[in-house]
């Protein structure tokens, strides 16, 4: 299944972006980012461990399909840092960058399509809400498949990861929301999905 996903992303990436330097450059930075935001994790008593994700913020920088792609590189660098088991590498990505990346994606077209087409509601809805509830969607999913694979019984889940992942939502949405805006206002070619011709078109005359 990720196999599938990954290359059905592979196929619709926009890749000409990546053919303008400071393109490329900023998806190779997120590239490290995303590893270091799921390298800099909480390990939990429960010996579950929780992380930002990164790739909703990725996601509005660069669409859907680069954000999953960068993801890929990602992974293999933190199981290579932590010596991990290469056989969930699959599951990971799936949760961790394909799950919230599209969760993102649809939300962002959501709050395009039906909210007011300006600035700050592209930060507030796009920027930081929509983060903050695809993080915790990507908590509940992933506490659901540890229940039912057995690693974790949900009554502990309920006890620490679903309640700290809940909070940590909060850190996802404030830190993408932050920089969302300050990549709207100061470098706005940054946020491929942010367009000038559509948020900042003057009202039209009554």
């Amino acid at each position: 299944m990720a196999a599938a996903l990954l290359a059905r992303a592979a196929r619709r990436a926009p890749w000409r972006l990546l053919g303008e330097e400071f393109r490329l450059h900023g998806w190779l930075g997120a590239v490290f980012a995303i590893a270091l935001a799921w390298i800099l994790s909480a390990r939990l008593a429960d010996g579950l461990s929780l992380h930002l994700l990164a790739t909703p913020l990725v996601a509005l920088m660069f669409g859907r399909d680069l954000a999953v792609a960068a993801a890929l590189p990602a992974v293999a660098a933190v199981l290579a840092w932590r010596g991990g088991d290469w056989t969930g590498a699959a599951a990971t990505w799936l949760l961790a960058a394909w799950l919230p990346a599209t969760l993102l994606d649809a939300l962002r077209r959501a709050a395009d399509r039906w909210a007011p087409r300006n600035p700050f509601t592209f930060i507030f809805l796009a920027g930081f809400f929509a983060p903050g509830a695809t993080y915790v969607a990507t908590v509940l999913v992933a506490a659901t498949a540890h229940a039912a694979a057995g690693t974790a019984p949900w009554d502990r889940l309920a006890e620490g990861f679903i309640p700290f992942g809940l909070l940590l939502g909060w850190g996802e949405a404030f830190l993408s929301g932050l920089l969302t805006a300050i990549f709207v206002v100061y470098e706005p070619r940054w946020m491929a999905t942010f367009d000038d011709a559509r948020y900042l078109r003057p009202p039209p005359r009554p």
